[in-house]
């Protein structure tokens, strides 16, 4: 079949789409834009587990019988072994080439095996050296994520090709990313990953809408830019180094504004910023009331108090975006510096500012805040 599309044991493909199928009409389609974790699980990429042997071996055939050491073409001895094996195609006392068969170890290679998706067996993909770094379907599609951060880029289309030789993802690029500078409509950042040795983790930018092998070979051919991974490390690290080769950049004004507004436009009451408050540290507030301890009391309180009647959300009170900056402004200013003076706390808090200690928990809250927009 030209599509090539992986079909699984209850005769259904491993394939996902949002809004619109692809051409052959199989799979799965998406009433929306699919999140990393949607786009894996109903594609069936998701929980491969692909793993390397540790080593390989062949059956090489070396020219003289193992035993009786007579060359292919001569006769074996009377005595051997390997002659009276019943599992010879014939009676004939020459020495064939398969008679000359030895299990050999083959230095620097190894099998790539995964699980496969409905049945849970194991299956061999490919061979590749013992360098070749595993990078499993959900990390390559935290790393296509990671490429257009926060965008807007959803993913559009997934699916395995070729009995699981090769996986593909697509995420579709909203406006406010540019390619090389320049306004590109229609594009779609596209992903394609090899686990049998013969091809390379590669990502472009391209106008081809990937369904199938077929699209495939069109978006590799017609791309705007392309990044592709060598295979002699993981992907640590080479997440700008792929920005800069696929020539992408952020509309970061528009986007930020665009967000920023639809926070402002949607209302937050107190108890549903208290669940926001404990989905950012639930190690702390998920606990029964009784349970907390003192410094959790007074954060809570500290928190409440901000999002209630601080002047600084007077413009934006009860709204999803006073919700997120009661929390950043609670990072800037009130988390308590433990043994200084008035003085040293300010110098302490502009330390955490500069060095970014608290960038993890608010990127986590403005996320967060996007998430109570979008499900309202």
């Amino acid at each position: 079949m030209s599509h090539e599309l992986e079909k699984l044991a209850d005769g259904s493909y491993a394939f996902a789409a949002a809004r619109e199928p692809g051409w052959h009409r199989l799979g799965t389609v998406a009433p929306g834009p699919m999140k990393a974790q949607e786009v894996l699980d109903l594609a069936h990429l998701s929980g491969w587990n692909v793993r390397k042997s540790f080593g390989i071996t062949g059956l090489v055939p070396t020219g003289k019988c193992p035993e009786c050491r007579r060359k292919v073409g001569a006769k074996h001895t009377q005595k051997c072994t390997v002659r009276q094996d019943a599992d010879r195609p014939d009676d004939s006392p020459e020495v064939s080439e398969m008679d000359t068969v030895e299990l050999m170890d083959i230095p620097g290679w190894v099998n790539t095996f995964r699980t496969v998706p409905q049945t849970g067996e194991l299956q061999p993909l490919g061979i590749v050296s013992g360098e070749y770094p595993i990078i499993q379907p959900e990390e390559f599609a935290d790393f296509m994520q990671a490429i257009v951060d926060t965008s807007g880029a959803v993913f559009d289309t997934g699916g395995s090709l070729r009995n699981g030789k090769d996986i593909f993802l697509t995420m579709q690029l909203p406006e406010s990313i540019k390619i090389g500078g320049t306004d590109e409509v229609g594009l779609y950042l596209a992903g394609f990953q090899n686990y049998s040795g013969q091809g390379k983790l590669k990502v472009v930018t391209t106008p081809v809408r990937v369904v199938c092998a077929n699209t495939e070979r069109a978006a590799l051919r017609n791309h705007r830019s392309a990044y592709t991974f060598r295979h002699s490390s993981g992907l640590a690290g080479k997440l700008q180094e792929a920005r800069e080769a696929l020539k992408i950049n952020f509309e970061w004004l528009s986007v930020f504004q665009a967000e920023a507004e639809s926070m402002i436009n949607t209302q937050l009451d107190t108890e549903v910023f208290g669940q926001y408050v404990k989905e950012l540290w639930p190690e702390k507030f998920r606990k029964p009331l009784d349970d907390w301890r003192k410094p959790e009391q007074e954060q809570w309180e500290a928190l409440t108090a901000l999002f209630k009647s601080a002047d600084t959300q007077e413009d934006i009170r009860g709204t999803v975006w006073a919700g997120y900056n009661s929390v950043v402004e609670y990072l800037d200013w009130f988390v308590p510096v433990v043994g200084k003076g008035e003085e040293e706390s300010v110098t302490a808090r502009a330390d955490r500012s500069f060095t970014g200690e608290y960038d993890k928990i608010k990127n986590k809250a403005f996320t967060t805040a996007l998430d109570i927009v979008a499900a309202k």
